[in-house]
């Protein structure tokens, strides 16, 4: 569904705004030490998941 869509990866600053302010829209992931951390804030929602490698993360933000 979201494939055609950017991932682009972000700051923890960036992530923390964009889970409060729901801003922008888009899809996006972090490193956190050994886990990787996707946002999928494509509807305003801002599912974050977080995941043990960057394939599993961005097979979720793909919704593969």
């Amino acid at each position: 569904m979201y494939k055609e869509f950017l991932i682009k990866e972000v700051t923890q600053a960036e992530a923390h705004t964009i889970i409060q302010s729901r801003e922008p829209h888009g899809l996006f992931y972090r490193r956190d030490g050994n886990r990787w951390v996707g946002i999928d804030n494509m509807t305003g929602d801002a599912w974050v998941e977080e995941f043990d490698s960057q394939e599993q993360c961005f097979a979720w933000l793909r919704c593969d």
